[in-house]
């Protein structure tokens, strides 16, 4: 009979971990940041801390100083806002498709997104500002519809200032439990590894 309790023990086990809910929150600004949670266990997926390295001597830190200090990379300046387009295009087309069954599972207690839209000219921020308009509110709904969202929004405007760039910035909050995620990993994974390759590339 040991075996059988032994036996009832790991199932009961297996079953309590299913039940662990794991969260993400993520927000961008000037720059994006990530932060994956287990349960009440958190690791930082982005950015990655730095290695620890051995202390500089005097020459090198001397040397370092006379340098500028890195620049944090702006995604939406290096890529542009149309990538943020695409990139939320692609979102929606999973959360009303391959991914649908999956994404009714996700429990978005926040989803904030704000963009600002600026171009070369008056004219050219207008017609950035309509293409902006007419891919993000359809496929931000469709995304919204698609989850269980306690807080959501969005909202586009444009600058017209000549000296004005394009910014975006987003706060999310989601959480979903371990076995639905096992599901998407057994069933979708290779999709969802196909997105985050696509918005790295």
């Amino acid at each position: 009979m040991l075996w059988l309790y032994v036996v009832l023990a790991i199932l009961l086990l297996i079953l309590i971990l299913m039940l662990v809910p794991v969260g993400i929150k993520a927000s961008y600004t000037d720059s994006f940041r990530c932060v994956l949670t287990v349960g009440f266990i958190k690791f930082t997926l982005y950015p990655q801390k730095a290695h620890k390295k051995k202390k500089p001597s005097p020459t090198e830190t001397e040397k370092k100083q006379t340098k500028e200090p890195a620049k944090k990379k702006n995604l939406i300046k290096e890529k542009g806002i149309s990538w943020l387009f695409d990139v939320i295009k692609k979102v929606a087309k999973l959360a009303g498709g391959a991914l649908k069954d999956f994404f009714k599972h996700i429990i978005v207690k926040k989803l904030m997104l704000s963009i600002t839209v600026a171009g070369d000219d008056a004219a050219d921020t207008a017609v950035k500002y309509g293409g902006c308009c007419s891919a993000v509110y359809p496929a931000f709904g469709v995304v919204v519809s698609s989850v269980r969202c306690k807080s959501c929004g969005v909202d586009i405007s444009p600058n017209f200032d000549e000296k004005a760039s394009s910014s975006a910035n987003l706060e999310l909050e989601a959480s979903i439990r371990a076995m639905w995620l096992a599901y998407l990993v057994i069933k979708h994974g290779y999709k969802g590894i196909k997105l985050l390759v696509d918005i790295k590339n």
